[in-house]
């Protein structure tokens, strides 16, 4: 059996996991393993089915009015590449698991250091030491068990992004070097694969989301030679990376589940300020 029984039949057997709210009728997390476990289906597509009802699974109650029951479906059937999952790529990926993506493949070859405790969410004292791409799949998985997640400690070169972008559908860009982040807007451009990127240095932030390719991230490091190369060391904090993830994560957000198109736009967020200022600009 790999579909669910008519609706009328479905909320019998529901009954006991249904929750009662302001915005309608809500599927509890037991209720949703119990009909995987009945019909074969993952709790993702169980997920995904319900929606298609409009019975929202509990977790995703709170997103009534924000998002579209269709448009929370999508984002179940997303799968994106997180490249870095320190600073940006940590934060995004746990966005990415509350906002309710589906599958993430989370790539890093490094393991957390002391340094990384300021700003890295899913660097604690446990974890120094430890490869962040697998401390990161454990922590997104705390927050969605559902989720499809890869982890690979693994370095993003021209030989490895092609592989990685084969099988996605978005790539955010957490990476902490210029010329890396260069490397990575052209093979995404080559697999035809939208790019979220981001970028940081001490108060400010940085954040473009062209998903036709038409305004380089590049163009805003002009000098900056593309490869897989490290960076110079930037300092930054936990706010300004924080707040910069979460324009990333919005923008896909406004993208995939609501249509709109921010391509042409580069969005500086400054906490000296605060402020956060939209820069349009054509090449």
């Amino acid at each position: 059996m790999n579909k669910l029984p008519d609706t009328h039949i479905l909320l019998e057997k529901l009954a006991p996991f249904l929750h009662e709210g302001r915005g309608g009728t809500g599927v509890g997390r037991e209720g949703i393993r119990l009909l995987s476990e009945e019909t074969g289906m993952s709790e993702r597509v169980v997920m995904t089915e319900l929606l298609s009802r409009n019975l929202w699974p509990e977790r995703f109650s709170r997103c009534r009015g924000v998002f579209s029951a269709g448009a929370l479906a999508r984002l179940l059937s997303t799968r994106i590449l997180v490249a870095g999952c320190g600073g940006l790529g940590g934060h995004a990926a746990a966005l990415l698991a509350r906002m309710g993506a589906g599958g993430l493949v989370l790539c890093d070859p490094d393991s957390f250091e002391e340094s990384n405790l300021n700003r890295q969410l899913f660097c604690t004292e446990k974890a120094i030491g430890r490869p962040k791409a697998e401390v990161c799949r454990e922590g997104v998985l705390s927050i969605a068990s559902y989720m499809d997640v890869e982890a690979h400690v693994t370095a993003l070169d021209e030989n490895t992004l092609p592989g990685f972008l084969k099988n996605v559908d978005f790539v955010m860009d957490c990476l902490d070097s210029v010329a890396r982040k260069k490397m990575l807007e052209e093979q995404a451009k080559k697999a035809g694969v939208p790019c979220v990127q981001g970028s940081v240095a001490r108060n400010e932030g940085l954040t473009l989301f062209d998903s036709s390719f038409a305004l380089p991230f590049s163009k805003v490091y002009p000098e900056e030679v593309s490869g897989n190369t490290e960076g110079a060391a930037m300092n930054t904090h936990v706010l300004t990376v924080a707040g910069t993830a979460a324009l990333m994560v919005s923008l896909l957000m406004r993208k995939l589940c609501m249509g709109r198109n921010d391509g042409g736009k580069l969005f500086h967020l400054d906490l000296s300020v605060p402020e956060l200022e939209t820069l349009s600009f054509s090449l």
